[in-house]
């Protein structure tokens, strides 16, 4: 499909953001970035991912874009209206540092990056608590490597001249 984000490893390709950390959470175990296959925490952890995925992108999709979803329709369409989604995020977000609790999770990547992209499109309203779990989850030395790995990436692209068109 051309999509984007996706990964080559090895031979495997995944595409999707929650499939893509969720597959890697998996292949790097010594990472501890997913809860235990047999816990009790990997339930969360996967509700969190798709939960992303899923009813929460598609209700900050109807808001961008002023698709109709009320108090009529909301039990039938898979993702709610944008506040139901936002009061459940914001109700587990003010349970623990993280999105599983005390331990940062691919679910974290997934969750953080979601809740900072909306706000800033102003999909979503910059909650307390999404504000503190954003900045907490960028806050973290990997989360500043990898956005210093951006950065030089995307200077990088807009030093290089651009390629002639044909005319």
């Amino acid at each position: 499909m051309g999509k984007v984000p996706a990964i080559k490893h090895g031979d495997i390709i995944v595409t999707e953001v929650a499939a893509i950390c969720a597959y890697l959470a998996d292949q790097f175990p010594e990472k501890k970035l997913a809860p235990p296959p047999q816990s009790a925490e990997r339930g969360p952890y996967y509700r969190w991912l798709f939960f992303m995925a899923g009813p929460f992108e598609m209700s900050t999709s109807a808001k961008a874009y002023g698709w109709r979803i009320d108090e009529n329709n909301a039990p039938a369409v898979g993702c709610g209206r944008i506040g139901d989604a936002a009061d459940v995020l914001e109700s587990v977000l003010q349970k623990g540092p993280y999105i599983c609790g005390e331990q940062f999770t691919a679910a974290d990547i997934v969750v953080s990056s979601y809740v900072g992209w909306e706000m800033m499109q102003k999909n979503l309203e910059p909650r307390p608590a999404f504000e503190a779990y954003v900045a907490r989850t960028e806050a973290r030395p990997a989360a500043k490597r990898a956005n210093q790995l951006d950065d030089a990436l995307l200077a990088s692209r807009t030093a290089e001249p651009e390629a002639a068109l044909p005319a």
